[in-house]
């Protein structure tokens, strides 16, 4: 299944690209097929593409083959191609945090 894209040009001050009908471009975020017409697609616009958004406190990268994935901010602008590919993952991971341990005599 591929999601439609929900933002028209009045949506996007400041990215005037190619518009809905130019060509359609399928991304994914975490599994999930979007379609996207834009040259274009900031960090704010991939965050808001899923339903629900994804929300402030989950990190988004993109998968770049052969080198380390780039996280992308929201104020980002990312240039599209078809098969680009996004996944989200916790923004703050906490292994081996302290516990208090309850000791016993």
């Amino acid at each position: 299944m591929v999601t439609k894209n929900p933002f028209s040009d009045k949506d996007r001050p400041g990215l005037p690209d190619k518009g809905p009908g130019d060509k359609e471009f399928i991304i994914q975020i975490d599994r999930t097929r979007y379609e996207w017409s834009y040259e274009k697609i900031s960090g704010i616009e991939l965050r808001t593409l899923p339903s629900p958004p994804i929300p402030p406190n989950r990190d988004l990268f993109q998968v770049v083959p052969g080198h380390p994935d780039l996280k992308i901010n929201d104020d980002d602008t990312v240039q599209v191609h078809d098969g680009l590919r996004f996944f989200t993952a916790p923004g703050t991971i906490n292994p081996g945090a302290c516990r208090e341990e309850h000791v016993t005599t």
